[in-house]
């Protein structure tokens, strides 16, 4: 009789034990998507075993790939290496040119990163093989940029600029502005490398007040960085330029700080050390003393790390008496289970409500005023309860119209933000996030979220010819890991899945 008890209940706990795996995994991509990579870091291995556990292959490489570029932002390069190379030993498993590319770029960016560019190299070259498979204009570009800074790294200059010229060429052909400027950026530091200076500086005075609109803190701040050093190699006795790269480094220190990124943190704080020394010495004493802090806890951090690799080596006995432990907590987790299982019943009933009502209002945000206009006074003729709940006055129905077509702008240029949308419609943020909350009962990242996924839905139905990374580009997504996870948030299906069931 206790078996036959205990068999479901252990099916009570596998199921909410998978459900809790899939919960975590989305809530890092949602950090990752922020730029929140701390936080990423710490949900996203808390999600790594439970989905490796569960056989969730697709969503443990997702992971994997996410861990690693976070750890890689957090100038820990030997996680980061551990976790790239699992994601790509699944893609290699998985067959996909454009993931077994995407993982292999990433294991060079991050060799690149950790100063070792000659081991770089051999993964990049594996990897822009892969990338001419697929014929994805922007996957190659993308390991071409990666390409020239593993040649600059080493000082092969002519082969930096040739690669990343190609990148600039691919860019401009598909008219990605968020990626063109970054390729930019990237062109600048090889030729503040090579000594054109003056050439590097106006590159990154052109394209740091776009950083700055469109939200890209990383790139802004690595740009700001760069622009900074080659601003005091050239003007040591110019105090106009010693402002103007103090001005830098001062920006670029905060938003690292913001980003919890200390490793660009400190390079900026030394560059405002030594911008500021010959124009204000007591400030430029602080900002070194910010500096020597920074480099301290990055050694501390480190060994830290070593210490802690070291306890999980030689504590078997500490680990031998927490499983006894666990043994006796077993009979608690199963009780748990069940009222978990309870409990995701009562969310998913509610989900599907709030879930027909989001379709709802996504049918109606992508309308034109004129459907808008026809459907409402359909309603109102067919309802009079749903009437009082969702009739829109004028000025709503113009609001979400001139949002609308602000929102599609961004998609075009490749980025949404959504300080950009409230200046466009001349109002404060804080404005803007009541005024779209009070009509539509949706934020603005949620409310973007749905146009989103609503066009890719009409791309992955209308144009057969565009891959999944194509597709994720023209929504507004930079990479095709985040778009796969917000689709299948949204709609409860991948988009490959999605294209399979068409067929």
């Amino acid at each position: 009789m206790k078996k036959i008890l205990i068999l479901p209940l252990l099916f009570l706990v596998l199921t909410a034990q998978a459900d809790e795996a899939k919960r975590l995994y989305e809530i890092s991509g949602q950090y990752y998507d922020n730029q929140k990579y701390d936080s990423a870091v710490i949900v996203g291995e808390k999600a790594l075993p439970l989905l490796r556990q569960k056989g969730m292959k697709d969503e443990e490489a997702e992971e994997l790939s996410i861990l690693s570029v976070c750890c890689m932002r957090q100038s820990e390069y030997d996680k980061a290496l551990q976790y790239a190379k699992a994601c790509n030993k699944l893609d290699h498993e998985s067959g996909d040119a454009e993931r077994i590319s995407s993982s292999l770029n990433t294991i060079g960016s991050i060799y690149v990163a950790a100063k070792q560019p000659q081991e770089a190299l051999k993964y990049l070259q594996q990897a822009l093989q892969y990338a001419e498979k697929t014929g994805i204009k922007a996957r190659i570009a993308l390991t071409c940029g990666s390409l020239s800074e593993a040649e600059f790294a080493q000082e092969h200059y002519d082969e930096a600029i040739s690669y990343i010229d190609r990148a600039i060429q691919l860019e401009r052909e598909e008219g990605r502005e968020a990626k063109l400027h970054v390729r930019l950026s990237q062109k600048a530091t090889i030729l503040a490398g090579m000594g054109q200076k003056q050439e590097a500086v106006a590159i990154f005075d052109s394209i740091i007040p776009y950083f700055r609109t469109t939200g890209n803190h990383q790139s802004l701040a690595i740009s700001l960085n760069k622009a900074g050093q080659a601003l005091i190699e050239m003007g040591n006795t110019n105090e106009a330029k010693q402002r103007q790269a103090a001005e830098y480094f001062r920006e670029a220190a905060r938003l690292c700080r913001e980003m919890d990124n200390p490793y660009n943190e400190m390079q900026a704080r030394h560059g405002l050390y030594q911008a500021l020394w010959t124009l204000t010495p007591d400030s430029a004493r602080i900002e070194l003393e910010a500096f020597n802090l920074l480099k301290d806890s990055l050694y501390n951090q480190a060994s830290a790390e070593t210490l802690a690799k070291y306890n999980a080596e030689f504590g078997v006995d500490e680990l031998q008496e927490q499983n006894t432990s666990m043994r006796r907590w077993y009979t608690y987790i199963i009780i748990i289970g069940v009222v978990l299982l309870l409990v995701a019943i009562v969310i998913v009933v509610r989900q599907a409500k709030l879930t027909r009502l989001q379709r709802k209002r996504l049918n109606e945000v992508t309308m034109t005023l004129d459907e808008l206009r026809q459907q409402y006074e359909h309603t109102n003729t067919t309802d009079d309860s749903e009437q009082q709940q969702d009739t829109l006055t004028e000025q709503d129905k113009d609001f979400l119209t001139k949002t609308m077509s602000a929102i599609t702008d961004q998609l075009e240029d490749n980025h949404v933000n959504v300080d950009e949308l409230a200046s466009t419609l001349a109002m404060s943020t804080s404005q803007f996030r009541r005024r779209l909350t009070a009509i539509t009962s949706e934020t603005p990242q949620a409310y973007i979220t749905n146009i989103r996924m609503q066009k890719a839905r009409y791309l992955l139905d209308t144009q057969a010819e565009l891959s999944i990374f194509e597709v994720a580009l023209r929504c507004g997504y930079d990479d095709q890991s985040s778009f796969t996870r917000a689709f299948k948030r949204f709609f409860g299906i991948t988009p490959s899945d999605y294209l399979a069931k068409k067929q």
